[in-house]
């Protein structure tokens, strides 16, 4: 993941490949200052789950609480992980994991290190999201389970240049 600058990952339930790519945004974060994550799926909830979220916790803010103590205070948040809003997750040194819904004009301000487009081909827009972030995103990861998408016809391409 860390090698490559777009990322198109095909995927399925079992393989736990959203759980690996927030693993990734975590570690990102917390080891490099000032980084920039957005995170987008087609309905906002879904890319909150992935985030912090509300009630069940989210992917990120589940990685963060079951690190040991010691890397806890080696990468504070900026608050109480309790009291963040569920569509952010920040720490201290300026990096955040932000949940976005659908839609390209997510990133129109932000300048991100890394952009995950899940579930790329049930996310309405997902070619206007990516062409949106490919100027201002160091790095952009596309992954989905299968359907007939645009995602997967670049799957497809990629597969059979190869």
């Amino acid at each position: 993941m860390a090698s490559e600058t777009h990322l198109f990952l095909p995927k399925s339930r079992e393989m736990m490949l959203s759980w690996a790519l927030i693993g990734y945004a975590v570690h990102l974060c917390q080891w490099t200052p000032n980084t920039q994550v957005i995170v987008q799926s087609e309905q906002e909830k879904k890319s909150v789950d992935l985030v912090v979220g509300r009630g069940k916790p989210g992917y990120a803010r589940v990685l963060w609480e079951q690190q040991d103590e010691f890397l806890k205070r080696l990468h504070p948040l900026t608050k109480d992980i309790g009291k963040m809003p569920e569509d952010l997750l920040s720490w201290e040194n300026n990096s955040t994991i932000q949940a976005v819904p659908s839609g390209p004009e997510q990133f129109r301000q932000p300048h991100p290190a890394l952009v995950i487009l899940d579930e790329a081909a049930f996310l309405t827009g997902a070619a206007a999201s990516y062409d949106a972030a490919l100027p201002v995103a160091s790095q952009i990861i596309v992954v989905s389970s299968a359907g007939p998408s645009w995602m997967g016809e670049i799957v497809s391409n990629i597969l059979n240049a190869h």
